[in-house]
């Protein structure tokens, strides 16, 4: 009898840790997988087209990653994705670019529609909440705006995407927000796939969110570069 209530405790105690170890693999794993938002020197324009100068030279980040299976996904002419981002004066700016070989836009239910899903979790929870989830559908033009979500814009026929969120003074260098972005692609009324971007071996499941840092690369303008120079000069 004392060998068996001995196993049932040190199974219970398995039951209650294994959980919290898994979740801690994971988290761990989250800490080398980030994506550096840059300040902009100007703010793009939220018009659904890529055009504006920051974007030629913003760091795209890839949506290759099979939140479903947890695989790494190649590129492929079904569907590739990217987005970048970047901010100023307390907002954050997304751009998207995608390639989907069959747009699904005219059901009924957005769960049967191509669709983005983003997660924005200003507070830096590290977790997934519905509090922070965004559900964009194709083509939607800021119809379906939550705070802080301010603005949604399509172009290219659905192609390209821009999004603003306002955030305020968490918007400043060095800070993080948790971030997550993924499509959901729909074909004929079926799910075939749902795409972020994610480190290997993340799935849908995953409780926890990649982090978005706001980062800066001061640039000294002309008046502080004569200040710079007179310094120098008085050296010598």
């Amino acid at each position: 009898m004392c060998l068996n209530r001995h196993i049932i405790a040190i199974f219970c105690f398995l039951l209650m840790t294994i959980p919290y170890a898994l979740g801690h693999v994971t988290g761990r794993n989250l800490q080398n997988f980030q994506y550096n938002a840059e300040l902009a020197s100007v703010a793009p324009i939220v018009d659904g087209y890529l055009d504006d100068p920051v974007w030629e030279t913003a760091i795209p980040g890839k949506l290759e990653q099979d939140l479903l299976t947890g695989r790494h996904r190649a590129e492929s002419s079904d569907f590739t994705g990217s987005f970048a981002a970047v901010w100023r004066n307390g907002f954050l700016y997304i751009a998207i670019k995608l390639i989907d070989d069959q747009l699904e836009t005219n059901q009924s239910k957005l769960l049967l529609e191509d669709h983005l899903i983003i997660y924005l979790d200003p507070h830096h929870s590290g977790r997934k909440d519905d509090l922070y989830r965004f559900e964009i559908p194709i083509r939607n033009a800021s119809k379906m705006l939550n705070y802080p979500l301010t603005r949604v814009e399509w172009g290219n026929n659905g192609q390209t995407c821009e999004l603003s969120f306002q955030i305020g003074d968490i918007a400043q260098k060095g800070k993080t927000v948790g971030f997550s972005i993924a499509y959901n692609d729909i074909d004929g009324g079926q799910q075939q796939h749902k795409i972020g971007w994610a480190p290997d071996g993340y799935t849908e499941e995953n409780e926890f969110l990649p982090d978005l840092v706001f980062t800066a690369r001061i640039e000294p303008n002309k008046q502080q570069k004569l200040i710079q120079w007179g310094r120098i000069k008085s050296l010598y």
